[in-house]
């Protein structure tokens, strides 16, 4: 296909354009995926390896699609479009299962963090008294709610290197919500692109012609071409077979010596 000519094709111009963003769109939730695995018992109570994986398989799909969309926004091949637009139905379908479980998570999401606290307050008491410092409160539900130090219920507030008068909670319900936001909002707005995409593949798909006819239309024009060059070729021998003879009737060496 000649590129120079691309921008009178909106559609293709859009879907080219579209799958760029949507790539780079899918490296960013990689790394996002990438770093919510690897924090670990570091942030363990908005840790998800559900979460973490799902944005790592998500970004990796989302990537492949992203590089056939720009193939088919370059190709005259029908099939790769029908191929791309397959594709990214599925992967729409994906996302939006993806943000439906985000927001089953998001109603049970007090829960989840009493149960993660907890876990942490039996098997991990310096990744609480981490969370604790880097967010300056004490226990959980209150100042008093399974906080550390364990060795008394006001030890955390008696502490001179805590000392904090507030719960936990609030403040880890707060990271949790941005956190969901912020994955929504990129799902989301990677989604709307998409299905943008969809339409105009589907626009696309409507003005190509099929593959068949495409092979037809070039075979045809091969067998043209290969026709014109054997009829080149035969229309020069026959000028250079004719050399000869037209010398004679205009009195060449061989008439002189028949005087």
């Amino acid at each position: 296909m000649d590129l120079t000519h691309i921008h009178r094709q909106p559609s293709r111009l859009y879907i080219l354009i579209l799958n760029f963003i949507t790539l780079l769109a899918s490296l960013m939730l990689f790394a996002a995926g990438v770093r919510e695995l690897a924090s670990g018992q570091t942030e363990f109570l908005l840790h998800s390896e559900v979460i973490s994986w799902g944005l790592i398989i998500l970004s990796l799909v989302v990537f492949l699609v992203s590089v056939l969309g720009g193939i088919s926004a370059l190709s005259l091949s029908k099939r790769i479009a029908y191929t791309y637009g397959t594709m990214l139905s599925i992967l729409i379908l994906l996302q939006l299962i993806f943000l439906i479980y985000a927001m089953i998570r998001h109603d049970r999401v007090d829960t989840m963090l009493d149960n993660a606290w907890q876990n942490a307050y039996e098997t991990n008491e310096r990744g609480l008294q981490d969370l604790e410092t880097r967010l300056h409160c004490c226990g959980y539900e209150n100042v008093k709610d399974r906080a550390v130090p364990k060795t008394s219920k006001n030890a955390c507030i008696n502490s001179p290197a805590f000392g904090y008068r507030v719960s936990c909670k609030q403040q880890l319900q707060d990271a949790y919500y941005d956190h969901e936001r912020l994955t929504i909002a990129a799902i989301t707005g990677v989604e709307a692109l998409q299905l943008l995409a969809l339409l105009a593949t589907i626009a696309l798909m409507k003005k190509l012609p099929s593959d068949d006819t495409v092979e037809d239309r070039y075979s045809t024009e091969h067998s043209q071409r290969l026709l014109r060059g054997l009829r080149s070729e035969d229309e020069g021998r026959a000028g250079y077979g004719d050399q000869p003879a037209s010398a004679e009737n205009r009195g060449g060496y061989g008439s002189t010596l028949n005087q």
